[in-house]
């Protein structure tokens, strides 16, 4: 079993976030660097505004994470709020973490007025779709074909 909360609520696995973050995207994000994601997640909001990143904790130790941004493409600044960084480490993968971190951040989107919430994802558009997400565009980004999609967030829950 997990609980998900913020990440303000439990700076001391910042860190450990940051890490697997730039472990993960370096290549798709190469502008950041651990330090970097470090002072970012540090100033996160600790409510349902945007930026904020959720942790998903299993004994009190880090399983994964989401985070809600404004931009999360420098190509794209015309379109946002972004469903960013969804991680799971793989340990803890298919028991459904990914699923609950996302599920919260659309929660959270709702909240805060969000309408519309996008994403980009180089792998995952088929895991993406089966939770609702359509698929917008196609395009190459930093060097890396992605998919960009959205969710329609103004219907019923």
């Amino acid at each position: 079993m997990f609980h998900i909360d913020f990440i303000g609520q439990h700076a001391e696995h910042i860190p450990i976030i940051a890490q697997w973050h730039q472990q993960e995207w370096q290549h798709i994000s190469p502008d950041l660097t651990t330090e970097l994601r470090i002072k970012q997640y540090s100033t996160y909001e600790n409510s349902a505004g945007i930026p904020c990143c959720l942790l998903a904790l299993i004994n009190n130790k880090p399983a994964g994470s989401a985070s809600l941004l404004e931009s999360d493409m420098e190509t794209h600044p015309h379109i946002g709020p972004w469903l960013a960084s969804v991680y799971v480490q793989p340990n803890y993968r298919r028991r459904g973490v990914a699923t609950q971190l996302i599920q919260r951040c659309l929660e959270n989107a709702r909240l805060t007025g969000v309408q519309i919430l996008y994403l980009f994802t180089p792998d995952q558009a088929d895991f993406y779709q089966k939770r609702g997400w359509k698929l917008i565009e196609s395009t190459l980004y930093h060097d890396e074909n992605v998919d960009i999609m959205c969710f329609d967030l103004s219907g019923p829950e």
